[in-house]
């Protein structure tokens, strides 16, 4: 199987009897972008930006992390890749982001890693821009969360995704650049404290 063969609609099971919408037996909860973006900014309201920011990426870290391990264990993909790219192609289908890689390199043995792409769409981008200016900063936390989730599961170390480029920081697109833990320096040293205890 290829990861653009993945048609995440028609592997949802509806059932209004019992009330649960569920994808290989996790079940999902439906929520309006605009929800999710109001309680989001009630975060950086209460707690402040960073802790708002280490909230959402942590929680998208989880999610995208377990669901690799679904994905692995419910699909036979082609190769490895295509089970890489299927996490892009989730993104997609979920209407968080138009998810499009450009860019892979990967040595387990050395522990290298290496991944890149274009986001376009960003919910998140979108929301932030809703409540606030330009920030001079990335914003797609639950974006770069869910990548480094993914991306250390199927690594099978820790990976972590930053966002170089971001539509809310005036980008005209959102990017993201994905290395091993240990590749990354300085500029990573935030997400390191975040994800210590992973």
């Amino acid at each position: 199987m290829k990861a653009l063969d993945f048609n995440m609609p028609k592997e949802i099971r509806f059932s209004f009897e019992t009330g649960i919408t569920e994808f290989k037996g996790s079940r999902l909860l439906i929520f309006d972008a605009n929800v999710i973006g109001l309680q989001r900014q009630n975060l950086i309201n209460m707690l402040g930006t960073e802790k708002a920011k280490e909230f959402f990426y942590k929680l998208n870290y989880q999610n995208g992390y377990e669901e690799f391990m679904n994905m692995k264990n419910s699909y036979q993909f082609d190769n490895e890749m295509e089970l890489l790219a299927s996490g892009p192609t989730i993104h997609t289908w979920r209407g968080i982001v138009q998810a499009s890689p450009t860019a892979f390199k990967m040595d387990r043995e050395k522990g290298e890693f290496f991944f890149t792409g274009k986001w376009s769409n960003s919910w998140e981008a979108q929301q932030h821009l809703m409540f606030n200016e330009t920030s001079h900063e990335a914003v797609c936390w639950s974006l770069t969360g869910y990548a480094s989730g993914w991306c250390s599961a199927f690594f099978g170390d820790k990976c972590i995704a930053i966002e170089p480029v971001c539509v809310g920081k005036g980008d005209d697109h959102c990017e993201w650049l994905i290395k091993s833990e240990k590749e990354w320096g300085p500029e990573a040293d935030l997400y390191k404290k975040m994800l210590k205890d992973f």
